[in-house]
This record gives structure tokens, sequence and C-alpha cells, in this order.
């Protein structure tokens, strides 16, 4: 019998261990890390990626880009077996680095070492030390550690850090970076649009528009725009090596929030984005307006979407929904803000861990939800009385454009769950 008793309320939460799960067998679970380097480094145009572990982590980081890449991947296996495990894999992931290069002649090559060699000490980070003179290619190393770590993001975050290794010293600096953008189009998003607009040169959008040249390259930029708390540590080693500021602009839904940003950029880069924005800033007020009489009192539980989750509920609760449990991966720095804000407003609801669905089915009734926000079963949502929204297609959205995009797709829903309740049919996905 699963009980509400075992979580801790938000204003006990002051860590992260302070976190908990409502059983101690999780399911689903979370992803490992190795899923986050070959969600991220899958991205990088022809960089293989060199998996070593057990034929379980190499088969599911295979079959991952193969459906992901439709079929393209560059994902090779080195299966650790028992004489490795004893007299130690170094000399076969050398000979399995060596095959790849003749095979695929690529730009460079990325290592990922997993729980098996790490537990037993394998260290690879010499390898490219040993090689990268001899094939004349950078060659990266990444440790996922999942042993250590609750979550996929911390593989996110090493595959794009190690980069810095590979970038050049410039003494002219032009153009900027984008840093962290994991989605495709991002030339279509709001703030790439206006930048080019205003005639700023972008080097290089890394992961998800680039190569190793524009990598190579990307320190020349003047100014690094981080989009994604992923790339985080790849902006602080770009700092240190090669003195290049960054901004953070993440996926952010505060109006005041997103003008900040958008003031600090106008400053650094010498001209004047918020004169652009006028519109956007008029549409997101008459939305926010909108929201706040459809939302108002409508009880939330917070799953997973592509956003923070504090950062998401307090933008949420500014809309006038009441957050009764919020599902999170693990408490971030950034958080800290948004957690404060939930608090300040009244609001003390549930915190659990994500990907422990099972035994919240259990408890639906009982926590007492009308939305459910992120990814579960839309039938079983239904049977328990809830609606559901996902948030996905906004995802790669960047600056006002996501609050917007946000904002209209809670009004869909909404208005959908409105003409249903006075005789028509709700069939909507978000």
């Amino acid at each position: 019998m699963y009980t509400l008793d075992v979580l801790n309320r938000l204003n006990e939460i002051n860590e992260d261990k302070d976190i908990k799960s409502l059983s101690h067998a999780i399911f689903p679970g979370t992803h490992c890390p190795l899923f986050g380097v070959a969600l991220t480094a899958s991205y990088i145009k022809n960089m293989p990626l060199i998996v070593v572990g057990t034929s379980e982590c190499t088969y599911y980081t295979k079959n991952f880009a193969y459906h992901r890449q439709k079929g393209n991947d560059s994902v090779y296996s080195v299966v650790v077996k028992e004489n490795d495990v004893v007299f130690s894999a170094e000399k076969k992931v050398k000979n399995a680095i060596k095959q790849v290069v003749e095979i695929e002649n690529p730009d460079a090559i990325m290592v990922v070492s997993t729980c098996v060699p790490e537990i037993i000490g394998e260290d690879y980070t010499s390898l490219p030390y040993m090689l990268e003179d001899e094939l004349d290619i950078p060659i990266f190393v990444v440790n996922t550690d999942h042993f250590t770590c609750n979550a996929h993001i911390p593989g996110m975050s090493r595959s794009l850090s190690v980069l810095s290794s590979a970038m050049k010293k410039f003494k002219d600096k032009e153009g900027i970076n984008i840093l962290g953008h994991r989605q495709k189009n991002v030339e279509n998003t709001e703030l790439i649009k206006l930048l080019k607009k205003h005639n700023i040169h972008i080097n290089t959008v890394i992961p998800s528009s680039c190569n190793i040249e524009d990598i190579k390259n990307a320190s020349k930029a003047k100014l690094n725009i981080v989009t994604d708390m992923i790339a985080l540590d790849l902006a602080k080693s770009m700092k240190k090596k090669f003195d290049i500021d960054y901004v953070y602009f993440d996926k952010h839904m505060n109006k005041e929030t997103i003008t900040k940003n958008y003031e600090k950029l106008s400053e650094i880069l010498e001209i004047n984005l918020l004169d652009e924005l006028n519109d956007e800033i008029e549409k997101y007020d008459e939305l926010f307006k909108k929201c706040s009489g459809l939302l108002n009192k409508r009880k939330l539980i917070y799953g997973n979407t592509p956003m923070m989750a504090f950062e998401t509920v307090d933008f949420l609760s500014d809309l006038g929904m009441e957050p009764v449990f919020i599902q999170v991966r693990e408490l971030y720095e950034q958080d800290l803000i948004y957690k404060d804000n939930i608090s300040k407003k009244g609001f003390n609801p549930y915190i659990s861990r994500i990907a422990n669905i099972a035994p919240l089915r259990e408890l639906y009734e009982t926590i007492g939800g009308d939305v459910y926000i992120g990814h579960e079963n839309p039938m079983l949502l239904k049977e328990k009385g809830l609606m559901q929204i996902t948030l996905d297609d906004h995802a790669q959205k960047i600056g006002y454009e996501l609050p917007i995009g946000m904002m209209e797709s809670l009004i869909k829903l909404f208005s959908l769950d409105k003409d249903t309740k006075m005789g028509g049919m709700m069939n909507v996905s978000i």
C-alpha cells in the first residue's frame, strides 16, 4: 500500500537528498547518462561513438541511435568480457578506434565508458594523448558514471563540456555561439531570427547544428548564449580557457526574466532587441490574462516535460493553477529561486522523484488533481478524471515564443474541455 506520507512537501526540501520516492523499487526509472551522451553527441556530424561496456549497454545505445537516425547510426560497440575485466580493455579500445578511423574517416571520435569498466577502475582519458597525433583527429572521452547519479542529464553535460579540448585559440573575437540547443530547426526560433535580423553572426550552434570544424573554431566567438543548462559546464570551460563571457538564456517562461535576458544581450551586442518584440510582449500579456481566467484554482500534478520542473510550476501557478504534486529529477541550483517563489505564494505540494509512475497511479484520487502536465498513459489519466498536456511541441522555442506557445496550448485544452462538458467530444493532442 503506497502512501503520500513517505514524501516531503516543498517547504521541507532544502537539498537534493530531501527528495524521496514513493517506493524503493522505481518503475520505469530514469534514463542513464549513456542515453544522454547518445542523445546529444549524435547531432555532431561525422563523429562516431565507441561505447565500452557490457553487451546490454552497447546494444542499448546502438539500438537507440539506429532508430533515432533512421538506420544511419555511427555507434560502435566494444563489449567488455571477463578477461577484459581482469586484464583491461584498453588495447581493445585502441584497436577499435583505429578500425573506425579506417572504416569511416571521421572528423573526431567520442569514446564512452560505462559502469562496469568505470567501477573496476578502467580510465580511458589518456587515449587522446596516445592517439590524436597518430590519427590526426580529436578523440573525446566521456565517463557516464551511472552509479553516482540519477538521470541522463550528466551525460549530456559531459558530452558537451569535453568538446572544449579541441578548440583553438584566437586573438580576434567575432560573432556568437549558441550552446545547448538540442532540437532541430534552431534557425526558426525567436532568438535566432532576431539576432540574424540585426546581422549578428552566429558561428555555430552546439550540438544541434555543428561539425568538428565548427567546434574547433567556436572559441573565436565574443559571446556564448547558453539555451539549456546542459551547456553551462561547456560555457564555464570556454570562459576559463578563452575568456569568452556567456549569457544563460534557458527555456524561461516568466516575462520579466525573458525581458532581462534580451536587455542583457542588447547591452553586450550593442543593439536594441526589445524594440522588435512589442507584438510578442503584447500577445504574452493578452494570453496571460485569458489563461488566468481559465486556469484559476485548477489543481496541478507535474510530471516530465522538456522544461525545468520548478520553473514551469512557478509559471503555471502565476497563471492561477494550484500545484499539489511535483515530480522532479533532482534539485538543481537553478531551481532554488523558483522553488522559493512557489512557496511564497502559499503552495506546499508533495515532491517526488521522477519516473516512478507505477506507485503514483494508485494515488491519483488521493492527490486530487485536475490537470497532469507531462508524460503518462492518457487513457489512464482520463479514467482518473485528469486532463493531460505534454508541452513537448514547445521544447525548441527560445524567448517569448515559449510561454506564448504554452499558454495557447493550455487555452486550447481548457476550451475543448469546456465544450465537452457542454455536450461535445474532446479529442486533442497538444
